[in-house]
């Protein structure tokens, strides 16, 4: 054994003279090493964490945001359902009722709309809720009694007339309405939808106006939280869609229109 103790410090004493360090300042000089490297790795441990906890910070904070934007945002219209066509006197209002009421109910029949004649001096009302009807009886009106010509055959030739127009100018303000705000590739029904909001009001603003002003926000602001800009600007013009759909009317308006995003294929951020 003494042989043996003998021979381990003689390996000792040869390994120190050619490493230049005594065993205890080997230790020492392998401990701080240790101690460095432990140093560095607790370093890029706490870098990682603190990266991360920004990150998940920062996506919190674009949630906390814009949940709060939905929670603040109405889920119900508030929609004027009648309109007025004036006439200049009250004579009018026979040759506009017809024999027996024949000429306002081809209208009513035509136009799918309540014509209201009563007591209201110099007024015709128009009751329904599509506001698209509204006007296409309005402005058959207005026709009809431009041109004195007021029957069953001729509210019928002129409604149609009205319909094809309105129809075409719904699909060009539709078309004009996305070209302005740079968004591609729109299914031509929701273009249609989007030409049709110019002729409903929500909340006292034309919905249109309302619906291209919510675009540009949000477009803005998901700049501002660095989220798809694209996404956004479509979201925004598409938000209230369900406000003139002619699909399910008894369903909220918001359930509506992301039905019809989805089923014309839009992106699921832009459904959300």
């Amino acid at each position: 054994q003494q042989e043996a103790e003998a021979i381990v410090h003689e390996v000792q004493s040869q390994l120190e003279k050619v490493a230049g360090l005594t065993a205890a300042e080997a230790r020492e000089q392998l401990v701080e090493s240790l101690k460095n490297e432990a140093q560095l790795q607790a370093s890029s441990y706490i870098k990682d964490t603190v990266a991360q906890a920004k990150l998940t910070a920062t996506k919190d904070a674009k949630k906390v945001v814009l949940e709060t934007i939905q929670r603040t945002a109405s889920e119900h219209a508030i929609e004027n359902c009648v309109s007025v066509f004036n006439i200049e006197s009250d004579d009018v209002k026979g040759k506009i009722i017809g024999r027996e009421g024949r000429n306002i109910r081809a209208l009513e029949a035509a136009t799918g709309v309540e014509v209201i004649v009563d007591d209201t001096p110099e007024a015709i009302i128009i009751s329904g809720f599509d506001p698209v009807r509204r006007e296409i009886a309005r402005l058959s009106l207005h026709l009809l009694v431009k041109d004195g010509r007021i029957h069953p055959a001729r509210v019928e030739e002129i409604v149609a007339k009205t319909t094809k127009k309105i129809e075409e100018e719904i699909i060009e303000i539709g078309e004009r309405t996305v070209i302005d705000l740079g968004i591609h590739g729109l299914h031509p029904e929701l273009i249609r939808m989007v030409g049709r909001m110019r002729f409903r009001s929500s909340y006292g603003q034309n919905l249109l106006q309302h619906s291209r002003e919510v675009a540009n926000l949000c477009a803005t602001m998901a700049a501002e939280l660095g989220l798809n800009v694209k996404h956004a600007r479509r979201a925004g013009l598409l938000h209230d869609i369900g406000k003139v759909s002619t699909e399910e009317p008894e369903l909220p308006h918001a359930i509506l229109g992301m039905e019809m995003a989805k089923k014309y294929k839009e992106h699921p951020d832009v459904v959300n």
